[in-house]
């Protein structure tokens, strides 16, 4: 059953300055579903929506960011809310850290720098619960001791933590009251590879014990490859591909992902890896057609005047490439013949 679905999604950044209005078009025409008790996972370089795309499926979305159309629905116990239908901010605050969490992307965007840790949790958990002193205290204990984390961190100052100790502290904020669906941003960027195997132990901790489900925003491959059931690409502010994790691994078939992968080192080679030539484009006048051509090796004359749809490829693979329709269409016709 699906958690969460989105359909068609498109959130701008719209500035207005000098009597000139300039849009962002960081997410555009985005469609999929996540499967509850999963964990899906997004990928992609820098600057291709993914954060946005967070933002604005956990209702987070603020000006300068616009949701100009789509829906996200999500199916809680059976009851189907669209989030962006919501227009009370009271409403969104119930389900954000109930129902809907976000682990951020750097710790001190959720850790007040002059309050001690345990305010913060005090503040999340009797935003939500009418709960005791002593109700409060158990609640936490039992949280913290589950993530093998110490109960005189709720004493310290965030700047006398560790980088990867903010960092699992910022987790145990986001899932103190066991939401049903998580968001994790970037939960590594700025760790050393040491603390990063330990956060990610732990996120896979919480998704088995509180069987939540997931969504994962990383550029690191690695990541994705250790903890994600499916995962989808983003280019450009749109999808290019999506799948389980082996079949993208295995056998990707998107241009874009296939030079993704050519681009990660491997053990026992030492050649020089190949990637996407030239850079990602720009969002305020992205390409005509497939947003990728510039970049693509195959690229054909339909690639620069259409835009590819997220077509089925496979069992449960998704691709957004002419060259992978055009190789479909010429294996019908042989079929065929």
């Amino acid at each position: 059953m699906a958690i969460l679905e989105v359909k068609d999604l498109q959130a701008y950044y719209i500035t207005h300055k000098y009597g000139r209005s300039t849009s962002v078009k960081a997410v555009d025409g985005v469609s999929f579903q996540v499967e509850k008790d999963e964990i899906y996972g997004i990928a992609g370089e820098s600057g291709c929506g993914k954060s946005t795309l967070l933002k604005a499926i956990s209702g987070l979305a603020k000006p300068p960011l616009e949701i100009l159309a789509g829906e996200v629905t999500y199916n809680f116990d059976g009851e189907r809310l669209d989030i962006l239908a919501l227009n009370d901010e009271k409403q969104r605050r119930k389900l954000r850290g109930a129902r809907i969490s976000l682990i951020p992307q750097g710790s001190m965007s959720v850790l007040n720098p002059v309050r001690r840790i345990r305010k913060s949790f005090e503040d999340i958990i009797r935003a939500h619960l009418d709960v005791s002193a002593e109700e409060f205290e158990e609640m936490v204990r039992k949280h913290l001791d589950a993530l093998g984390l110490d109960w005189t961190v709720m004493h310290t100052y965030p700047h006398q933590l560790s980088g990867g100790m903010r960092q699992r502290i910022t987790i145990a904020l986001s899932t103190i009251l066991k939401p049903d669906i998580v968001f994790a941003d970037e939960p590594t960027t700025a760790l050393d590879v040491v603390v990063q195997r330990g956060v990610v132990q732990l996120i896979r901790k919480i998704k088995e014990e509180q069987r939540s489900t997931l969504v994962l925003v990383t550029h690191d491959l690695s990541i994705h490859a250790k903890l994600c059931d499916r995962l989808a690409v983003m280019y450009a502010g749109k999808i290019v591909e999506e799948g389980e994790v082996e079949s993208i691994f295995s056998t990707p078939r998107h241009p874009y992902t296939r030079m993704l992968l050519n681009s990660l080192p491997k053990l026992g080679d030492s050649s020089a890896r190949s990637s996407a030539p030239g850079a990602p484009p720009s969002l305020v006048n992205p390409p005509s057609g497939c947003r990728f051509h510039p970049r693509c090796p195959h690229s054909m004359e339909l690639c620069r005047l259409e835009v590819p749809e997220l077509l089925e490829v496979g069992s449960g693979h998704r691709v957004a490439c002419f060259l992978e329709r055009r190789g479909a269409d010429a294996q019908r016709q042989a079929v065929g013949s």
